[in-house]
């Protein structure tokens, strides 16, 4: 399966999973536009126009979040995924709604990332990791509770894809409880 076939499946999927949970999100694979926008989105702290290579990867893996009725991106993800090694590489990960707590992607934005990065990695047999490179500080804790580990020596962080099931799995029972 090809990486852009596989990131739309992967989309749906998300998709569906937003819509059970009744979270007034749309969930969609960014366009060019959509790119632009995030790169001269106030809100933004990080710099989306460095990683606009990544962005025309034949193999990139990209969505971004909006509310349901809503045409500003709230939240937003890119990474590439390197089909030789079976590693999903993640560059950018922003919420831009930090500061509003009533908004439903509030608090939310990895939670669905790792669901869909655990979906995706699944749609391939060799999968074997995901890497957050340059991580933001202030995040890094935030991200261990998700599996992922600082490499020593390195501004990366690492999750092997049978630990990202793991945490997806206590995700889901979680939600499912609280229901």
């Amino acid at each position: 399966m090809s990486s852009e076939s596989n990131l739309h499946k992967t989309v749906d999927f998300l998709q569906e999973f937003v819509d059970e949970a009744l979270l007034d999100l749309q969930v969609s694979t960014l366009s060019e536009d959509d790119f632009e926008s995030l790169v001269r989105d106030k809100r933004s702290v990080l710099n989306w126009l460095s990683k606009f290579g990544h962005f025309l990867s034949e193999d990139s893996f990209h969505m971004g979040f909006r509310l349901e009725k809503g045409s500003e991106i709230d939240g937003a993800v890119l990474g590439v995924y390197a089909t030789k090694r079976g590693d999903l590489h993640i560059f950018l990960i922003e919420s831009f709604v930090r500061d509003l707590p009533e908004h439903p992607l509030n608090g939310r934005l990895t939670t669905l990332v790792i669901i869909a990065v655990t979906f995706f990695l699944t749609q391939y047999p060799d999968s074997k990791a995901v890497y957050i490179i340059e991580p933001d500080e202030g995040l890094i804790s935030h991200y261990q509770k998700f599996g992922f580990k600082l490499l020593r020596d390195e501004n990366v962080m690492f999750a092997t894809s049978d630990a990202l099931r793991l945490i997806q799995l206590s995700l889901l029972t979680e939600l499912l409880s609280n229901q």
